[in-house]
């Protein structure tokens, strides 16, 4: 019933879950969001875990690459989640057949999946 009349809203929605900390208008905020949370859980000295899930397709936004730099370069303790449903992979195609997805994100994840600590742990 997601995005249907009386259904439940595509995004967080502060008034329809307890859960939803946040209200936005669009996926690529959840970096954004979990390193808000994280630093404030820092400041108040706690030490409870942050969990920020994002698909792919949100991963294509600017904010989430602006906020994954925030985050590496305050080195914060944010546990990030990449729901890689292969929805998203760009460049999809040339004229001469695919193409493989280019850049440094993309380039590191390959690396991170082929190494043989991922695949065992």
């Amino acid at each position: 019933t997601i995005r249907k009349t009386s259904g439940l809203a595509g995004f967080p929605k502060r008034d329809e879950s307890a859960y939803d900390a946040f209200g936005v208008g669009h996926s690529s905020t959840s970096i954004s969001a979990g390193l808000g949370m994280a630093i404030a859980r820092d400041l108040l000295g706690k030490h409870n875990n942050v969990v920020s899930v994002i698909g792919d397709g949100a991963m294509t936004a600017g904010q989430a690459y602006e906020a994954m730099n925030n985050a590496g370069f305050l080195d914060s303790n944010l546990i990030v989640v990449l729901n890689d449903n292969k929805q998203v992979s760009l460049p999809t195609a040339t004229l001469d057949g695919p193409a493989t997805p280019v850049g440094a994100l993309s380039s590191a994840l390959t690396k991170l999946q082929a190494s043989p600590k991922f695949r065992t742990t």
